[in-house]
This record gives structure tokens, sequence and C-alpha cells, in this order.
């Protein structure tokens, strides 16, 4: 709980007897006024729904449960606080244009209303506020606690007050809503009992507790014990009875939880702890993401750092968007799939708050080898984060029954998983077995895609299901899940009388889950999905059904359209995860092994496998394509730069280690003419030895990449080390291209051979012009002048090295051989 204030008053050094009197002859209205230092809680008592005073110590209203509003809202600003985006999860907040085209069945952009709270559909839709036939309502508000999203919902918003602001318990008790009833069709009031199992208001203790008992909670919402749950969540006594059945609950509190004068006496902190924030996040990490937040995955949380470091909020908040005392909006990134007040994306604290300002003595992050097009093109996290150590589902296939143990609840049997190797992954029946620190190790790297101009590491999950089109709707709407659940329970039951075209449906490629992938398969699949729609009373009238697979709508085997969709999705059905946990240590990152480790030819950055197709119609097995393709990078553009990296500036670096070698040479043997004593010929052969010698040394030292990196230093071909060898190269080239053009007394000159090295130098020098200079009107060549500056140097060096060792070859005219 954040810190209220306490009652101190602070006196001076008076003797006893005159502080006594000065504090007794004080009026009641005098203390009250006194000023109170800002510190922690003080000593408070709960209090009930109606604002009395609960005392178990002695005995005063200790039957029902507290309220988390009239207890912990007797100093805070409860109203202000469950504005927060955790506790609104979307209600109140319209849909964007583009979101709603996409998904018909939304009412708001965030789990309450939204699209789906797995990676893809089939999911629970919440029905409208108003209906007309019941058939057509699939989820409620009163549903949604129900249907286990306020096992994490911290209460308030959607779990208090309907879609107009009423407490629903107050509204169905003063407008005799009948309990269980039809209630006019209501969203959120139909079959509902809210007269009975009261609300679930914002549960402070949820997250400012750290013994906090999660399951509790989640029993008594299992019960319909509404009101009930935040006592026992905190552990302030044991609940008897059910609402669910039709019981009158009621509280015997822990009076070991509470002091000599009945006021609560527990253990909460201002922020959050780690542990706190994953019972909500870690699994459905897990599921989406592969995150496990963990010291052994994680180099941030291995230093000790805490969620609320970078997900601040209140007045520690990173950004002023959310920054003000005790408000609840928690700093949040930004989600390619998540929609829920985008206003507030990038209000965490982020990289470079860290990394480049050097926040909390964070070590600040240098990167003057890498040229600018790459700080202007990646992410942080696309170098930062390598690998994925754990799994993550790519693909969730909505159109077939699984029939993998340990899935609960039973609908899910409706959602089949695929991992990042499209191996089956049976991620429920894993939940039920495992916790959050025993997840497989599953080591793989991250899809690569451009997300609002950089490159960063996603998952982008691809999915399979049934839906339906309406005329002059956009976009595609989804079958409810319990239809589609319904359905194959039934045709399994009896495969002769229920559904009988179902049984066309197989596994064909032979990992004991079903798959649609043949024709005759989607047309069964649509065919069973219209006659149970028909029988159930389902209205299809002005409807036509539809199998949606990843970026394509079929009609049938033979009809379909495609469906627009963004560069970084796979479809615009199942969600895109950017990564920002399980960052690396910085000598793990890509390029801490030089270019290479992103430039080569097979270069797992760009011709890693992506998936493609997750069921091919031939044979039900995935098809691949290289990331390049994901990313809009042409195949030849990445081979170029592959051999730019491996073969081009290795050769250039030999070169360039040959030419120096002939230039010490040629100055050996011009120093033994001239001071040495030497003959020319001797002279001659001496500068031979010395650049036979250097050759020899220079190619042992290559055959032993140890002793390389030891003679030279760590990454010498990166690219700050590179501008300044190819400003030495474009020198010597200069050098030796006048000395070509006038050449000394006695030799001939070679204007051929002066002309090639000017136009080098002059290509040359315009490719490393445009990488320096970055011309707007001319971006379309500064990737292509990277790799024209290599070949350019190449050319540079090369030539310089011919004229050298001609020279050191050739004897000199007017002198003797002896």
């Amino acid at each position: 709980m954040p810190a209220l204030m306490v009652a101190s008053f602070v006196i001076g050094s008076r003797p006893q007897a005159a502080r006594t009197a000065t504090v007794s002859s004080r009026s009641t209205e005098q203390a009250a006024s006194a000023p109170r230092a800002m510190g922690v809680c003080p000593p408070f008592k709960l209090r009930d729904e109606e604002g009395k005073v609960i005392d178990p110590v002695h005995g005063v209203n200790d039957r029902v449960p507290y309220s988390p509003k009239q207890t912990c809202g007797a100093c805070h600003d409860y109203e202000k606080i469950v504005r927060g985006y955790h506790f609104t999860q979307g209600a109140g907040e319209q849909p964007p244009e583009s979101y709603a085209g996409r998904y018909p069945w939304t009412t708001s952009p965030g789990n309450y209303g939204g699209n789906w709270c797995s990676p893809a559909p089939l999911y629970r839709q919440l029905a409208p506020e108003t209906n007309t036939n019941a058939r057509m309502i699939d989820m409620t508000s009163f549903e949604f606690v129900t249907a286990t999203c306020g096992n994490c919902h911290p209460g308030g918003g959607p779990l208090e007050s309907d879609r107009r602001g009423r407490r629903y318990d107050v509204f169905m008790r003063e407008n005799g809503l009948v309990s269980g009833g039809d209630n006019g069709l209501s969203g959120d009031y139909y079959k509902a009992r809210w007269d009975r199992t009261g609300v679930i208001e914002a549960d402070c203790l949820l997250c400012h507790m750290p013994t906090y008992d999660h399951k509790a909670r989640q029993t008594q919402l299992a019960a319909l014990n509404f009101r009930w749950a935040a006592t026992a969540g905190a552990g302030l006594g044991s609940v008897t009875g059910k609402v669910a059945a039709d019981e009158s609950p009621e509280v015997t509190y822990d009076l070991g939880r509470f002091d000599a004068d009945g006021n609560l006496a527990v253990n909460y902190v201002a922020e959050p702890r780690n542990e706190t924030c994953l019972v909500c996040h870690a699994k459905p990490g897990w599921k989406k993401r592969g995150a496990s937040f963990s010291p052994r995955t994680d180099v941030h949380m291995r230093a000790g750092m805490r969620c609320v470091d970078c997900h601040a909020s209140g007045s520690k908040a990173a950004s002023d968007r959310i920054r003000g005392r005790e408000e609840h909006q928690i700093g949040k990134g930004d989600d390619p799939s998540g929609w829920v007040r985008n206003d507030l994306d990038d209000t965490l604290r982020s990289c470079a708050d860290c990394h480049l300002s050097g926040w909390n003595n964070a070590p600040r992050a240098t990167h003057e080898w890498l040229p600018p097009l790459h700080m202007d093109s990646l992410s942080c996290q696309a170098c930062h984060i390598p690998f994925r150590p754990v799994k993550s589902a790519l693909v969730q296939a909505s159109d077939a029954y699984n029939h993998g143990p340990r899935i609960s609840p039973p609908a899910k049997h409706i959602w089949t998983f695929y991992d990042q190797e499209m191996n089956y992954w049976n991620h429920y029946g894993e939940m039920e077995l495992f916790t959050v620190r025993d997840q497989p190790t599953n080591v793989s790297r991250p899809t690569l895609a451009v997300y609002k101009g950089r490159i960063y590491p996603v998952n982008r999950v691809h999915s399979m299901w049934v839906g339906f089109e309406e005329p002059g709707r956009p976009g595609v709407n989804q079958l409810f899940m319990k239809d589609f659940f319904t359905m194959w329970k039934e045709h399994l039951a009896d495969p002769q009388s229920n559904w009988p075209s179902l049984a066309a449906v197989s596994d064909d490629n032979g990992d004991g889950a079903p798959e649609i992938n043949r024709p005759e398969e989607i047309d069964a699949l649509l065919a069973a999905c219209r006659a149970y729609l028909e029988k159930t009373g389902f209205p299809l009238e002005n409807r036509r059904l539809v199998w949606v697979c990843d970026d394509r709508a079929w009609y049938s085997s033979t009809e379909s359209r495609p469906l627009p969709r963004e560069p970084h999705e796979a479809t615009p059905y199942a969600s895109v995860y950017k990564f920002s946990h399980d960052v690396a240590p910085a000598r793990a990152a890509l390029g801490a092994g030089g270019c290479t480790d992103c430039h080569r030819l097979n270069s797992p950055f760009f011709d890693r496998p992506i998936l493609a197709t997750a069921f091919h119609p031939s044979d039900g097995r995935p098809r691949w394509v290289p990331n390049h393709t994901i990313l809009g990078h042409s195949r030849v553009g990445v081979l170029v730069g592959g051999l730019r990296e491996q073969w081009i500036k290795p050769v250039l670096y030999g070169l360039v280690g040959l030419t120096a070698a002939a230039l010490v040479s040629l100055l050996i043997r011009t120093a033994a003419e001239r001071n040495g004593g030497f003959s020319a010929g001797a002279a001659r052969a001496l500068g031979l030895l010395v650049f036979a010698g250097l050759v020899v040394m220079g190619a042992a030292a290559a055959a032993t990449p140890d002793l390389l990196e030891y003679m030279t230093v760590r990454r010498f071909t990166l690219d700050a080390n590179h501008f300044w060898v190819s400003c030495l190269v474009l020198l010597l080239g200069l050098v030796v291209a006048l000395r070509e053009s006038n050449p000394p007394v006695g030799k001939v000159p070679s204007r051929r051979w002066a002309l090639l090295l000017w136009a080098c130098l002059v290509f040359t020098g315009a490719c490393g012009a445009q990488i320096l200079l970055k011309s707007p009107g001319l971006k379309f060549v500064i990737r292509p002048a990277y790799t024209g500056l290599d070949v350019g140097l190449l050319a540079v060096t090369a030539l310089c090295l011919l004229s050298l060792v001609r020279d050191l070859v050739m004897p000199r005219s007017g002198t003797s051989a002896r």
C-alpha cells in the first residue's frame, strides 16, 4: 500500500510535565488539524462497504468482508487510482477505427470487450450492452469474471461498475432486476447475480501485499464470493459459504492480523515486488512471448532490477504523461498487438534512459564502431536479444480438436499450439504440471521484423480459425468459442450422427494433433460448422462462413481472398509480440564478434528460416522462408552484404597487410642502397627477402585467429577502425597515383595505370562521401555505397600493391647490379 500520513508531533526539549500539559491542553479539533509527517501508513481499521468500522479484536462488525474502496479510499484517491488501464482493461475506451475494422466483435481495445486474450481466435467475446437475441450473447460482464479473466484483474472498472458507470449490485437491487434472470438481455446483467455476489472493488493489497494469496482469491471468485475475495486473498480471515451454492458467506477474521486496538497489522509495500507482477504476467508471457523473466535468462534480472524500475508509475514514473501522486497508469511499452491506451505507449523507462543517459548508474553504451545506418534502422533489442531461451507459441490453430491431456478448462481443447520449431506443444498441459520456474529450455532465434521503421525481434503468431463475413461490415467476425467446442465434442461422442463430415479431418504430419490443410478438410470443416449453426439457431442470413488461414479467407477449397495485413504480421488475426525481456549481456549481443555476426553467407540474421506455411496442403508439414523476405531485403542485397563482410573485407585487409609489407620492404631496400653500403642487387635481394618474411609471418598469423587477434586488436575490421584504414588507403592511393602520373627521372610513366587508379579513387571517395553525408535525396544508394566503398578500397589497395611490388622487384635504372 502506498505511503500514508503518520501522526507525529515534534516537541522540543521542555520538561515532561510541560510537554504533557501542552498536549493535554489541545482540543480534539486542534489535534486533528495538527501537521502530520508524511511517512508510512499509520495504524488503521478495516471498513465495510458502508464505511462502518470492522474490529475483530473487540467483536465489532466482524462477520462481513472488508471493502478496499472504503478502507484504502479513506486516505487515497480511489477514483483516480481506478482510472489506470490495469483496472479499466479498455472499458470506456473506443476502439481505433483500424482496430474495429479488423475485429467487428470488439467493443473496446482492451481485454474487456477486446479481440482476444490468447494469441489468436477463437476466444470469448463480450456481448454488447443491448441485445435482442439470447442466442447471440456469448460472454457477459458477469461472465468476464467467471471465465477466469477475473483471476488476474485487480478489480474496479468493469468488475465494479457497468458500462454506464453504475455499481452492479446497487443497480440490481434498486431497479428490481432478477438474480440470474434475463434482465432485458443486457450484456451487463443477463443471468448475472451481482446482487448476491457483490462486486469486485479495486484490491490494493493484491499488488501491495507481498504475501497475498492469489489462489485463495481465485477460489472465492470461482465460488461467486466476489465481495469476499479481497478478504480471503489478503489472508485476513477465512470465508465459509458459497454464493454458487446459494449460501450466505461469512468471515472469520484472523486475530493475529490485528493489533490490540483492532488495527490492521500486516506487511504491505509501496512498490510491488517482481514476484507479485509475475503472478499475472509470467504464465501468459510463457505462452505468448516465451518470457521467463528470470536471472537465468535476463541480464537485468540478474543484476537485481525490479519490474517497477522500468515500469514505474506515480511520482516515480519516467514519463510526464503518467507522472503524478497516486497515478496508477503504469509505464508501458509499445506492443504491436496491444491497443489499450495507445496514447500511453513508450511511457516506461527506455533503454536510452539508462544506457545513454546513465540513469541509476547504468553502464553507458557506446557504438562508435557501428555506422549510422545501423543505429537508424535497428532497435536495441535486435542485437541484444539474439536468442530466446524458452518456449513460445509460433502457431495457434483453432480449427480442430486437440486431444492432449491436462487441458483446462475443457473449451481450450480447440487451441493447438506449436513452438518455434513447429513441434506440437501442449501448453496448457504443461502449465498443469510445471511452474513458471520449470519451463523447458527451447533455445531459438527470434524472427526479425520491421515495426515503425526499426528492426525488432518478434514473435509473429500464425492462426487458423472459422469465422463469418457480413455485407457492409469490414473484417471477419469469429464464431463463439463455445459453439465451435460443442460441435467438436458432439462429433467425437457420436461421429456417425453428429456432423459426420468432420471425420475427413486427419493428422497428416503425424504429430498426434489433427490439422486442417487438405482441400477436402477445408470443405468438411465449413460444412460441419454451417450445419451446427443452423441446427442451433444461430442466424446465418446474409452471413458467409470462412476458414481463415493466416492472411487468406477461404470460402471453400477453391474460392478465397487475401486479407490485408502489415508487413510485420503473419496474419491480421493473431498477435505479434515484440521482445524486450530476456536481454543478453553486451558481450553476447550481435556484433560482439564482428560484422560477420550478421553479415555473412547463410547469415543467422538474414537467412534464418521463418515460418511461411504452417501446414502445407500436400503433407501437413511446415514451409519456411529466409528472414530477409520478412525484412524486405532482396536476396542479392543480402548476398552482397555477406560477401562484403565475409570475403571482400578480409581480402582487403590481407592486401592492406601485403601493401604495408611491400612499403616497408621498399623503404629498407632504399635505405640499404643509400646508407648501408649494399649494392643495388644486394639491396633489391634484401628487400625481397624482408617482403617474403613478412608475408610468411602474416600468413602464419592469419592461420591462427587467436594469434592474429593478439597481434592486432579485437574486432579490427569493424567500422570505427575501418574508417581510418580507409583514409590511409585513399591517402596511399593518392600518393601512388601522383607518382604514377609524374614518375621519377628514369621511370617510364604508365598513363593507363594512373588513369585506372584515379578512377578507383574517385569512385571510392564518392561512396565514402555518400555514407558520411547520407543525402536525403539519395537514400536508395546509401546501402550499396558500403559495398561500393569496400570494392573501391580493394581495387585501390590492389593497384598500390602491384605498383609497390613492381618497384621492389624491378632494378632501378641508372644503377649497377655489381
